[in-house]
């Protein structure tokens, strides 16, 4: 079972964030299966850092563009970014540090990081892409 669905709704129109959002979602899946299968504490960890450096590459290719197209919302779109990784770095040194209860905090997490970023802030900013060319 996955903890975050994927579907053409979440499309933003642009290949490569969209290409990026498809695989940090399956990572996200691959982490609730190990979870959900009581996979060792260090395979979960260890799938958490590859999940936030995906992240980590994929924001950095998203700010790149903002950057191309001179983006007027990019602050805040930022924003968005550090905040998701500031989230789910936190998770992370608390499942480390032995909290392993609250899997659903980190569901929370990710689940507002693909209905608010991808539907909301990553959409706008796919089509002020496409605007300009």
């Amino acid at each position: 079972m996955g903890w975050v669905s994927w579907s053409e709704n979440q499309i933003t129109g642009h290949a490569d964030m969209d290409h990026g959002h498809k695989k940090l979602v399956d990572l996200i899946n691959q982490l609730a299966v190990a979870m959900e299968n009581n996979r060792p504490k260090e395979f979960c960890s260890d799938m958490l850092e590859q999940f936030i450096g995906e992240t980590r590459i994929h924001f950095q290719a998203e700010e790149q563009l903002m950057d191309q197209i001179r983006y007027p919302k990019a602050k805040e779109h930022k924003a968005l970014h550090e905040m998701l990784l500031k989230d789910v770095l936190a998770f992370k040194t608390s499942y480390d540090a032995g909290n392993t209860s609250e899997f659903t905090t980190l569901l929370v997490i990710l689940d507002i990081w693909v209905n608010r970023d991808i539907m909301g802030a990553d959409k706008a900013l796919a089509d002020f892409a496409a605007a300009a060319g």
